[in-house]
């Protein structure tokens, strides 16, 4: 950061911390403060409008969004700073740096700001917008003099005298918790002094408003204007879909001529690429038909051409032509060496992923975080690549710090969840809501990654027949292996596994039996059909609760509780806490055997319908060899759970064992059998 920018990333931090808390009179005068003592600070006021719209305040809100994105914006005239997509790697040590320059050492971007711009009463708007949402009780005294903005001046704007009402404008009273509102009426503004001051701060509000007003209108189309290229790229490292598709309908507005920027063109084409891969859009036709457009040999820059085949790989991998997509994915690679940009390097690893290859993904997505360490697709390849290795605390990491910037990419959202789930935080969801709001109602793989966080949510809160619904409408809806190898666990977790089989062997045609997120689906699967051969787990530790149970799980079955209970020990006791049916599996390995208290848990939990519960109860029983209290426990975790076939195999033993052997319930293995076909179980 230049040493004339003061660093404000604590104070941000704590706004943003108390607007997730709820404290959100603290967080609007904490983000207050920093925008009157920052005026040129785009997060400070993004920020406020956030704890606005919280608030209610829609109006608001979008007034301060809208400063906040214009503040973003480069003037015209100003150096542009280095895109993402021509982001340099930092060279390794020891390199050869033609110059004399340092490696790794990048001149700074030296600053041209223009007349037009020095002339922008830019302190006249800001002013007047911060005191606009001061939340005091009361304005008992103007709190700046009455500033005139440009677009005011234009206008015949008339005083009121105390003797009048003043109205405010619609969407810009007060926004007190309780309500205050200042009172206008003319008898008491006539009798006492306070009445004057009372009228003043109203007609300064009612100036502040216009001129707020007249900003939004007229400022930003005044100031700035875009280039397609500059516009396009913004979108793209927003991660944002609804800047994406504004994005991507301004330039193709403004490229339908004869000659359009190549430029432009390939950074279109690879908006729409994204928005095919990452969103489920219908764009794929678009982004071919831009990629027509480029002249042969044009653009001659070697970075355009690696990412003019980089849209190409993307396009390539939502089509599920793998092999097509290496294709263009090594022609960019020798075009752009040694420097390739980020985006291709974000295909080769999506291509590395899908092919099991996670070391040389990893490697990919590690030099395209150093590159572009704000281009949101990047970070939310990254981030689902470090959750594949069982890396949750260094994406917890990276991801915190990018939603601090940048809180509307919803696949940065959905990943900082699941790290946060996986470290056993109950304050995962909260990333949930932003996420899935309003982008999953236009997106359909954000839709299928929400329903997904909502089955994984469920079925942890011991609503299985919902998370089995949402682990459903989740397969169904996505193309994404990695949404749906994870919504199979989820079914294959919860006793459905021909459900989980099927949405598995979709996602079998999409990577290799070795990419991590399907080597745990399909360990789910077999051990849900009770067998013990290619139920190792794979080489990167268990990162999610599902996926420690299912470590426990294949022990059990092959070895019993002794073979499971060096294991138990190992597993973090934020997540034992955070998930109660890896709790309850764990007492099979506990030495010593289950206490008395910790046994009678587990029938109060058993009988209020945890099946997990019952079925660890019925095994204890069988090893005490009172099978009767066996074949009780074990009739009731014939579905719900994973062992289902287990737990029917050993309640067809313990009837078998009694003395008087009772008839077994026909009604519940059939219907064991209707979800788990190879289960072997005998006909009923």
């Amino acid at each position: 950061m230049p040493p004339d920018v003061p660093d404000i990333s604590e104070d941000l931090l704590l706004g943003r911390t108390l607007l997730e808390q709820g404290h959100l009179g603290t967080a609007q005068r904490v983000l207050v403060k920093l925008c009157r003592q920052h005026p040129d600070n785009a997060e400070a006021f993004r920020g406020l409008g956030d704890v606005l719209r919280r608030k209610g305040d829609e109006v608001r809100a979008r007034i301060i969004g809208a400063y906040a994105e214009d503040l973003r914006a480069p003037a015209p005239g100003a150096y542009p700073p280095t895109p993402w997509s021509e982001a340099r790697p930092v060279e390794p040590k020891g390199a050869q740096v033609p110059g004399g320059q340092k490696p790794g050492w990048h001149p700074a971007p030296v600053l041209v700001v223009s007349q037009a711009e020095l002339a922008t009463p830019r302190v006249e708007i800001v002013t007047p917008l911060v005191e606009l949402i001061t939340p005091e009780v009361e304005i008992v005294t103007p709190l700046v003099e009455p500033i005139t903005p440009p677009v005011v001046a234009a206008a015949a704007v008339t005083m009121p005298s105390p003797s009048q009402p003043v109205a405010l404008p619609a969407g810009l009273a007060s926004t007190q918790d309780k309500g205050a509102a200042v009172q206008t009426s003319a008898a008491p503004a006539a009798k006492s002094g306070k009445g004057k001051y009372l009228a003043a701060a109203a007609a300064l509000v009612l100036l502040a408003g216009l001129g707020i007003l007249g900003y939004r209108a007229f400022g930003p189309s005044e100031r700035r204007s875009f280039s397609p290229r500059e516009e396009l790229d913004s979108a793209l490292s927003s991660g944002s879909l609804d800047r994406l598709m504004r994005a991507r309908d301004r330039a193709r507005a403004a490229l339908a001529g004869s000659e359009p920027d190549p430029d432009s063109l390939v950074r279109l084409a690879l908006v729409d690429a994204f928005l095919t891969l990452d969103h489920g859009r219908a764009t794929a036709k678009g982004a071919e038909e831009t990629l027509r457009r480029l002249r042969p040999g044009d653009p001659p820059n070697p970075q355009l051409l690696a990412l003019a085949e980089a849209a190409r790989a993307l396009l390539a991998l939502a089509a599920g032509d793998r092999n097509t997509a290496k294709q263009h994915v090594d022609a960019g690679l020798a075009r752009a060496a040694p420097n390739p940009p980020p985006a291709l390097l974000l295909a080769s690893a999506r291509v590395r992923a899908l092919a099991g290859d996670t070391a040389g993904a990893g490697k990919d997505l590690d030099r395209a975080l150093q590159a572009a360490p704000d281009f949101a697709p990047v970070v939310a390849e990254w981030a689902a690549q470090r959750l594949d290795c069982g890396d949750a605390t260094a994406v917890r990491r990276v991801t915190r710090a990018f939603l601090a910037k940048n809180r509307e990419a919803s696949r940065v959202q959905l990943l900082a969840g699941e790290a946060e789930r996986a470290l056993g935080e109950g304050g995962w969801t909260k990333h949930i809501e932003p996420a899935c709001h309003d982008e999953s109602r236009t997106s359909r793989a954000v839709r299928a990654a929400c329903w997904l966080a909502s089955a994984q949510h469920a079925r942890l809160d011991g609503e299985r027949s919902a998370a089995v619904r949402k682990a459903r409408a989740a397969g169904q809806a996505s193309e994404d292996f990695r949404v749906l190898a994870e919504s199979a666990l989820v079914l294959a977790s919860l006793g459905e596994i021909d459900a989980a089989d099927e949405g598995l062997a979709r996602a079998r045609k999409l990577a290799d039996g070795k990419a991590v997120p399907l080597a745990w689906a399909e360990m789910a699967v077999r051990l849900g059909r009770g067998q013990t051969d290619g139920t190792e787990r794979p080489a990167e530790g268990p990162v999610q609760p599902e996926h420690h149970l299912l470590a426990l799980r294949a022990l059990y079955l092959k070895g019993g509780g002794a073979a499971m209970a060096a294991t138990v020990k190992n597993v973090p006791a934020f997540l034992s806490d955070f998930d109660s049916d890896l709790r309850t599996y764990m007492e099979l390995g506990r030495e010593g055997g289950v206490s008395r208290s910790d046994r009678a848990t587990l029938e109060r939990r058993a009988e209020r319908g945890s099946p997990v519960a019952a079925f660890v109860l019925g095994v204890l029983a069988a090893r005490e060899n009172d099978h009767k209290q066996a074949a009780k426990w074990l009739e009731r975790a014939l579905a719900g759970h994973g062992d289902a076939c287990r737990a029917a195999l050993l309640y067809l033993s313990a009837l078998q064992a009694q003395e008087r052997p009772s008839q077994p319930n026909r009604v519940a293995l059939r219907a064991l059998r209707a979800r788990n076909a190879q289960c072997p179980i005998p006909e009923m």
